[in-house]
Formats: C-alpha cells, sequence, structure tokens
C-alpha cells in the first residue's frame, strides 16, 4: 500500500498562509509606525522576517520530510531523496539570503556586507553543487521516475 502523502498539503498550505500574514500584517500602518527600540527596526520588518523565516524553514522541512519519505519507499525513490532535499536546501538558501538582508539592512555596517554576500554565494553554490551531484549520481533513478510519471499519463489506471 503506497504510503499517505496528504501531509505535503499541509505544510503547503501552513506555508501560504504564513507568506500571506507576513505581508498583510506588514503591511499595516500600525506595524509599520510602531519601532522596536529603534526608529530603523519597526514592528512591520520583524514581522514580516519572521513570517517569511518560518515559511522558509517550514519549506525545508518539507524537502527533510519528503527525503525520508522517499527513503522509507524503497525501490528507486530511495534514489530521488537526495535529489529531493539538495533541492529544497537550494531554494531556502537563496531565498533566506533576501529575507536576511530585508531585515538587518538597516542595522549592517558597509563593511559587514562583503561577508555576508559571500556567506550566502558560497552557501548557494555549494547547495547547487550537491544538487548537480545527486542528479548525477542518481540519473537513472530520476530519468525512471519521469518515464513512469509520463507514462501513466498517457495511459490512465
Amino acid at each position: 500500500m503506497a504510503k499517505n502523502w496528504i501531509w505535503i498539503g499541509k505544510y503547503v498550505f501552513v506555508i501560504v498562509v504564513a507568506l500571506i500574514l507576513g505581508a498583510a500584517i506588514g503591511n499595516l500602518a500600525l506595524f509599520k509606525s510602531a519601532t522596536l527600540g529603534t526608529p530603523r527596526l519597526t514592528a512591520a520588518a520583524l514581522v514580516q522576517f519572521i513570517a517569511y523565516g518560518g515559511a522558509l524553514a517550514l519549506l525545508w522541512f518539507l524537502g527533510l520530510r519528503l527525503s525520508r519519505q522517499l527513503r522509507e519507499g524503497g525501490g528507486t525513490a530511495v534514489n530521488l531523496s537526495t535529489i529531493a532535499l539538495s533541492l529544497m536546501t537550494l531554494i531556502v538558501i537563496a531565498s533566506a539570503y533576501v529575507v536576511l538582508m530585508q531585515f538587518i539592512r538597516p542595522f549592517l555596517a558597509h563593511e559587514v556586507k562583503p561577508f555576508i554576500d559571500w556567506t550566502f554565494i558560497v552557501g548557494t553554490l555549494a547547495a547547487a553543487v550537491w544538487l548537480v551531484w545527486a542528479i548525477f549520481t542518481d540519473s537513472e533513478a530520476l530519468l525512471e521516475a519521469i518515464g513512469k510519471a509520463a507514462s501513466r499519463g498517457k495511459n490512465p489506471e
């Protein structure tokens, strides 16, 4: 019997709600005008950072759970687990830069920005290399999965 995959919908739903609420609350006039200790940090920026950061964390945990479930499934799905996790890691690291910079930009010293930039460049490149390596080593399983999906689309059971 196939394992239940309904949990993916729960993750996606919560991620979408977090993104919508973060944007909606962050755009309220009250949150834009309320500052937290310094005029450079508004409640809106804090709410958006928490919401978007939380959505990225949930996205990575979705990838982790997907990877685990693929490993437990056995067969060729085991080989797809590394591809799934490395893809989610790449997406999260690349997106985390934008989320972090929106929050810390008012406090960021000019000399520190290149260090943060290069940290994310190296992290993104490492995740991209991991993804390419995972696709290279598990390409047969990926092609087999694509072939099965295509044949199911042509011949519905």
